[in-house]
Parts: structure tokens; sequence; C-alpha cells
């Protein structure tokens, strides 16, 4: 792999994320394509991964790389509950803020759809789309649901109360089926 030809590239991209003409150095019109948000981001994240490359000598270390994550490697003794319910992702990555870099993180779905196979949620599905909501066994361990409102209109959001957390916890295991999770 050319890593001075990276490295220009990179430049040029970087220039363009910024709305500037690599070639010339000056601002492009405030209409043009580059500068819409979502092409400015697309192109941060290519210049994220391009710096990635560059800073790893030619090669993009992948999550794959890492080995799953696995509890049994975790000291859940420095974990912190909330003592307020809260949705699977601030729990989750309370988790993995425990999960040392050499290993995979967790990912929320490896839970719910867990507790969707064991009948603590079920689905539902709505518009031909499924959606998660709370069962009565899961209203017995502490998960309880909040009905909300987005920009997509009413949703019910799950929220874990200190008890579901210290289930789920305490199940991790199971949950990954008596193995590490990719």
């Amino acid at each position: 792999m050319d890593l001075k030809l990276l490295e220009h590239a990179k430049s040029y991209i970087d220039a363009l994320a910024r709305g500037v003409n690599p070639l010339t150095g000056e601002e492009i019109p405030e209409g043009e394509v580059v500068n819409q948000v979502r092409i400015s981001r697309c192109l941060y994240y290519v210049s994220d991964v391009l710096g990635e490359v560059l800073k790893n000598g030619g090669t993009r270390k992948t999550a794959s790389a890492l080995p799953p994550f696995d509890p049994s490697q975790i000291d859940f003794s420095a974990f912190s509950f909330f003592e307020y319910p809260v949705g699977i992702k601030p729990f989750v990555a309370a988790i993995n803020a425990l999960v040392p870099e050499d290993m995979k993180k967790l990912h929320p779905p490896v839970i719910t759809n867990w507790l969707v196979e064991n009948g603590y949620l079920r689905l539902e599905t709505v518009n031909d789309k499924k959606h998660k909501r709370l069962a009565s066994q899961g209203a017995a361990i502490g998960i309880c649901e909040e009905e909300r409102s987005g920009d997509y209109g009413h949703y019910y959001h799950l929220l874990y109360s200190e008890s579901a957390q210290r289930f789920l916890i305490d199940r991790l295991p199971e949950i990954l089926g008596g193995s590490s999770a990719e």
C-alpha cells in the first residue's frame, strides 16, 4: 500500500470535508453537494479511517481481529448500577466501559434478543415493522416501558431498573450461550 498516496488522498478528503477545494484552496460555494451535512460527515468518517490506516502502517485493525466479548474476563465488582431505570444503550455502554481494549464490545441486541427469546419481552408488529414490547415476565424482573413521542410518532421505550440490570449482569453467561458473543 502506498502510504504517500494515502496521505495525499486524506488531505483531499479533509479539505472537502471542511468545504474547501483541495486543488485551489478556495471555499466551495454553500449550495454544492459536498457542503451538505451528511456528505461532510461521511467525508470526515473516511478521513478518520484513512488516518487509522496510516497510523497502522497501511492496515486497518478491525473489530473482528479482537477476541469476542467474554464476561468471565470482566471485573463486574467495579460495575456501577444505575439507581434509576435506563435504556439498554446506556446500560450496555456502562458494561462496555469495563471491557478491555483488546476485546470486542457487547451489543444491545445480544441482550434484547435473548429477552425476547426467553419471554421477558415480546415482539409486536406495527406497520410491517417489529417492535420490542414489555411482557409480564419482564415487568416481574424490573423492566418497564414508557410511551414517548419522536420524529416518527409515538413509541414505547424500554427501561431497565436496578433490579433488571442486576438480573442481566448475573445472566450474561447464559445470555451469551455459555460462551462469548460476537
